[in-house]
Order: C-alpha cells, then sequence, then structure tokens
C-alpha cells in the first residue's frame, strides 16, 4: 500500500514538472519573439533608414479638431526605397544652442495622432492581407502626434507664453530626429 501511494505521489510530482516546464517554454518562447522583433527594427533602423526621409519636423499647437489645443509635433515620411515600410518609431529630439538633446520622445507617426481607440485591432491570421498601413515605396506620408510628458520649457515655448521664447529658455526651436525601429515588408519574400 505504502508503495502504491509513493508511486502515485511520485508521478503526480513528474506529471506536474513537465506541465511547469511547457508553461516554462513557451513564456520564454513569447518572450524571445519579442526580444528577436526588437533586435531586427533596431537593425532594420540602421540598415533601411537610409531610404526612409523625415522632413518638415516642427512642434505647434493644434488649431482644429481633436488636436486644438494641444502640443504636437508634426513632419513628413517618405519612403525612398524598394520595400514597403510598415512599422516605424522615431525619437524625436529637441535640441538646445549647441545641439545638445534636452527632451526626447519614441513616437509612432504612422498611428492616429491621439493614439488608437478602445476598440482592439485584431488581425485574422489566415487572411494574406496586410491589416496595418503601410508605406509604400515612392509614397510619402504627413503625420502629426501629440507630445506627452514634456517639459514645461518646451511647452511653453512651443504655445509662446510669456518669458518663454525660443530665444530665452534653453531650446533652441531646433527639432532632430533619429529612426529607433523600422519594420519593413517585402512583398516579394511571400511566394
Amino acid at each position: 500500500m505504502v508503495a502504491a501511494i509513493s508511486g502515485f505521489v511520485l508521478s503526480c510530482v513528474l506529471i506536474l514538472t513537465l506541465i511547469g516546464y511547457v508553461v516554462y517554454a513557451e513564456l520564454k518562447n513569447g518572450e524571445s519573439k519579442i526580444s528577436y522583433r526588437r533586435a531586427l527594427g533596431t537593425f532594420n533602423a540602421k540598415i533601411y533608414g537610409k531610404y526612409i526621409d523625415v522632413s518638415g519636423l516642427s512642434a505647434r499647437v493644434g488649431d482644429s479638431g481633436a488636436l486644438k489645443g494641444k502640443e504636437i509635433v508634426e513632419g513628413t515620411l517618405k519612403n525612398l526605397g524598394e520595400k514597403q515600410v510598415c512599422g516605424l518609431l522615431i525619437k524625436i529630439k529637441f535640441l538646445d544652442r549647441d545641439g545638445a538633446v534636452i527632451y526626447e520622445s519614441l513616437i509612432d507617426p504612422m498611428r492616429p495622432a491621439l493614439g488608437y481607440g478602445g476598440i482592439p485591432q485584431v488581425t485574422i491570421p489566415y487572411i494574406s492581407s496586410r491589416s496595418e498601413a503601410c508605406i509604400p515605396k515612392g509614397t510619402a506620408l504627413p503625420f502629426k502626434m501629440v507630445l506627452s510628458n514634456c517639459p514645461d520649457e518646451i511647452t511653453s515655448a512651443i504655445r509662446g507664453s510669456a518669458g518663454f521664447t525660443k530665444d530665452r529658455g534653453r531650446w533652441s526651436g531646433k527639432i532632430g530626429y533619429e529612426l529607433a525601429s523600422v519594420e519593413i515588408f517585402d512583398a516579394g519574400a511571400i511566394r
């Protein structure tokens, strides 16, 4: 009887250990996919970034619609390469007179200016068309993004508040950028 109980307990421990290992392996697999996508996006930014032109960067207060009264950064993206750009992260840098960064913000210019609504977007895996918007080769995409957590020094200069002008504060009025991540889609690779 004792042998049967010991065998049962040993079997339960073995089964629970295997279940724990499978759950752990699945969680690590998910983390690996996320890490891989991040690394690939950074790599693509370095390699394919030379084919993406970011121009007309400026900061101002929105004057119409949902952006009215909000500090925004705007510009234009142009895909000069041969592949579609389907994801992009840009590090926007507000510079002082010496070119040093005094504030930076990571933006996704391909999403709506105010972010996505409360309704999640679902991709259906068996439909072959891509659900997100891509920038085809040779195409320009204007963007506007709301600045969040921006220091008072910069928001006051954008708004033109008394005592906070581009001439008197640290911010020179110049905006730089760095491509942080690029997701490309090569239709020729899916054949």
